[in-house]
C-alpha cells in the first residue's frame, strides 16, 4: 500500500511531488508518510522517539553518511481501527463448532492500524514541533489532540518535554508507577530503565504475535525484522548497521493505546449466533395457551380455580 507523501515546513504541510515513490522509497527521511486521513470518531495515539540528531537538518541538506545518524520518529496508530470477524480455530487449526448452532463459531478481533509515520535525523526540539502539528491533525475523538507518548528520560527527551510544554500540547502521556497498585504519576513521558524496556518489549511482542496490529510502513517492518535480542537486557535492539527508532516508537504506541499498566489485554470476542432469551419477558408463555394478554391469562386461571 503506497502512502501519500507530505513535506512539513514550519506549521505548513504540503503534498510532496518533487520525487517519485521509487526515489522516496530509497530514502523517506524528512517526509510525512500517510496511509489514512484522520477520522473524527476514531481514537488515535501518537508515539515519538526523539534523538540528539542534527540541528537544522532537512531533506534538502542531506549529506553523504548522515543516514547513520539515529532518526527522531513519530508513529501514529488508529487504536482498534479494524474490526475482523473470522472463524475460531482450535490448536490444530480446525474450526471450532458451536454446540448450539452446529456451525463454526465466529470471533471478533480488533487491530491497531498504522496511519502515519515521520522519521528524520532532526534534533529533539525540532521533532517535538512536528509532533505538535501531527497530534492536533490526528485528534480524532479527542478534544484538541490525540494522546502523545514519548521517551522523556534519560537523554535528550528532556528537551522534547520542554518544547512540548512550551507549545502547550494538550494531551501528554504521564508515567505510570506500579507498586501495590498501578497509578499515574505527575512525571511526563516514558522513562527508559532496564525493567521498563524489558516489559515494553514483552508486551509489544505479544501484541504483534497475536496479529493485533496492521503495520503499513515497510521501513517499520524492516526494523522489526532486522532486530536482534539483547540477551543481557532481554529486549530487542537494532542489529549492527540498522536502526530501532521506528519500532521503539511503535511499541510505545501500543502500550499507551491499550493502557497496559491498568487494563487487561483485549481478547477475541465470541460472536453471538443464537438469541439469548429474556425469561422475565417471555414467562408465562401466553401464546402457547392461545391467550393474548396477561389479563386474559389471569382470568383463565381464576376461572379454573372457581371450577375446582
Amino acid at each position: 500500500m503506497t502512502p501519500e507523501s507530505y513535506f512539513i515546513s514550519g506549521s505548513s504541510i504540503q503534498p510532496f511531488k518533487d520525487e517519485s515513490w521509487e526515489s522516496i522509497e530509497r530514502d523517506p527521511r524528512g517526509l510525512l508518510l500517510v496511509w489514512a486521513q484522520p477520522k473524527p470518531r476514531s481514537t488515535y495515539i501518537a508515539a515519538m522517539d526523539p534523538t540528539q540528531g542534527i540541528t537544522g537538518w532537512s531533506r534538502g541538506t542531506r549529506t553523504e553518511g548522515d543516514h547513520k545518524t539515529d532518526n527522531g520518529v513519530i508513529e501514529i496508530f488508529e487504536v482498534d481501527g479494524e474490526k475482523i470477524t473470522e472463524e475460531e480455530l482450535d490448536a490444530e487449526n480446525n474450526p471450532v463448532i458451536d454446540r448450539l448452532t452446529k456451525k463454526p463459531r465466529l470471533i471478533t478481533r480488533y487491530r491497531d492500524v498504522q496511519v502515519a509515520e515521520f522519521a528524520a535525523p532532526c534534533d529533539a526540539v525540532e521533532i517535538a514541533r512536528v509532533a505538535d502539528i501531527l497530534g492536533r491533525i490526528y485528534k480524532g475523538a479527542d478534544e484538541d489532540a490525540c494522546e502523545l507518548i514519548w521517551e522523556s528520560w534519560p537523554g535528550c527527551g528532556m528537551l522534547t518535554t520542554q518544547e512540548l510544554l512550551r507549545l502547550s500540547y494538550p494531551n501528554l502521556w504521564h508515567w505510570e508507577h506500579i507498586s501495590d497498585e498501578a497509578e499515574q504519576t505527575s512525571a511526563l513521558g516514558w522513562r527508559s530503565t532496564r525493567e521498563s524496556m524489558k516489559l515494553l518489549w514483552y508486551r509489544a511482542r505479544r501484541h504483534l504475535m497475536q496479529r493485533n496490529a496492521i503495520i503499513r510502513s515497510q521501513f517499520l517492518l524492516d526494523e522489526y525484522s532486522n532486530a536482534e535480542i539483547d540477551l543481557e537486557k532481554m529486549r530487542a535492539r537494532a542489529a549492527y548497521g540498522s536502526h530501532d527508532d521506528r519500532f521503539m516508537a511503535a511499541n510505545l504506541a501500543f502500550w499507551a493505546g491499550h493502557r497496559w499498566t491498568y487494563d487487561v489485554e483485549r481478547t477475541s470476542e465470541i460472536v453471538t449466533t443464537t438469541p439469548v432469551l429474556d425469561y422475565q419477558r417471555f414467562a408465562p408463555t401466553f401464546e402457547d395457551e392461545g391467550l393474548l394478554t396477561f389479563e386474559d391469562w389471569r382470568s383463565a386461571r381464576v376461572a379454573e380455580m372457581e371450577r375446582d
